[in-house]
């Protein structure tokens, strides 16, 4: 008996494998935080100021990275990417200070890879998804299993990189001291 739940397990696992993204109301994949800053009578112009240090310490200049700061509504946005696994990963940081806090999101995930360009879905497909996206004649299970477990991976990565940088951001908020 116990080797057949052992079997079952292991074949199961890909299944397990699944990823989940967080998402917002509309299902969009979307990484938020509010985050109150040690100084709450801080202004949001003196906010901005250090998001914006933080930001051209945090993204080098490259191609690949565009800031762009809207001073009317004292708002940046940030274009970049993450190179996990050979694919290109954009995404836009919007940073929003606010009297004593700031409020970050992570959003328009695009996964760009030899010219295609596909939106990161809120999870990563299991092995019956890639199953009924193929042909009956091309279908072979081990191949699905390998492809789930490569984009569960993926998507294992683009969630650590996605929260590591509202990390980074907020270590940064919180190293500096009125």
């Amino acid at each position: 008996m116990n080797y057949v739940f052992l079997l079952l397990f292991f074949c199961s696992s890909t299944a397990l494998a699944q990823v989940k993204l967080p998402v917002n109301d509309i299902g969009q994949v979307q990484y938020q935080e509010v985050v109150r800053v040690p100084d709450s009578k801080r202004p949001a112009r003196q906010i901005m100021e250090q998001v914006r240090a933080w930001a051209g310490q945090h993204y080098q200049p490259s191609v690949t990275t565009e800031q762009q700061y809207d001073q009317e509504h004292n708002i940046l946005f940030v274009r970049s990417s993450y190179d996990i696994d050979n694919q290109l990963i954009r995404y836009t940081l919007t940073i929003e200070p606010k009297f004593g806090r700031y409020r970050a999101t992570l959003t328009d995930l695009v996964a760009e890879n030899k010219g295609m360009h596909l939106p990161i879905q809120a999870s990563s497909p299991t092995v019956a998804e890639i199953n009924q996206s193929v042909t009956d004649t091309t279908k072979n299970q081990t191949l699905a299993e390998q492809m789930a477990q490569q984009q569960a991976g993926l998507y294992q990565q683009l969630d650590q990189s996605c929260r590591a940088t509202l990390v980074s951001l907020k270590e940064a908020m919180m190293a500096i001291k009125p």
